[in-house]
């Protein structure tokens, strides 16, 4: 399932959301754990209403799943870091399925994606401090490249992943720039909470 499938001529919009995530995702963690929680659930919703051939209810159902896990993962943090690791997870899951032919909307896809996606979740839990940079990077690159890619000539395909990759790269480096200026996110969140 591709997102620009989802979004149809509104894919340009994962642009600048995918910046902002790529750029400032750790900086800015509520917001983007909010955005994540967000596209996941509208990604979950128009996926549903695909699946039963009613597209106006995956919208709906999107919008509602969106809003709520977006409103969730920003009052709750260790959920919201739970989430945006299963969304990393699965964005990973994604991008190797055609290496390992994997087709997307079969059911294997959905039980690697499930797997994935907990593990993902687990090891945000496990690791936070670079896996917020990490998955807010990758995230951010991926929705770069679904709002991107269909812009490319054809014949480009071949060589045009290395873009994103540099990408990638760019986004974790200045994230960890902001990381070294910037207080631990969990710790700062547990002392709000004490006063």
């Amino acid at each position: 399932m591709e997102m620009t499938a989802i979004w149809g001529t509104y894919g340009w919009l994962m642009i600048p959301v995918g910046l902002f995530l790529g750029l400032l995702g750790y900086r800015l963690y509520k917001i983007s754990l909010f955005l994540i929680g967000l596209f996941f659930g509208l990604a979950l919703g128009s996926w549903i209403g695909e699946n039963l051939s009613n597209p106006q209810l995956g919208l709906i159902l999107g919008v509602v799943l969106g809003a709520a896990l977006g409103v969730t993962t920003h009052f709750l943090i260790r959920f919201s870091l739970f989430l945006a690791g299963m969304a990393g997870g699965v964005v990973v899951a994604s991008l190797v399925f055609p290496y390992v032919n994997v087709l997307p909307g079969t059911i294997e896809a959905l039980l690697w994606s499930l797997g994935a996606a907990v593990v993902g979740g687990l090891l945000t839990l496990a690791l936070y401090k670079f896996l917020i940079l990490f998955t807010t990077s990758l995230i951010g690159t991926y929705l770069i490249y679904e709002g991107t890619v269909g812009f490319f000539p054809a014949q480009t395909q071949s060589w045009s992943w290395v873009l994103y990759v540099v990408l990638l790269a760019v986004f974790v480096v200045v994230q960890l720039g902001a990381r070294k200026g910037h207080p631990d996110p969990v710790e700062q969140e547990k002392q709000r909470r004490k006063r």
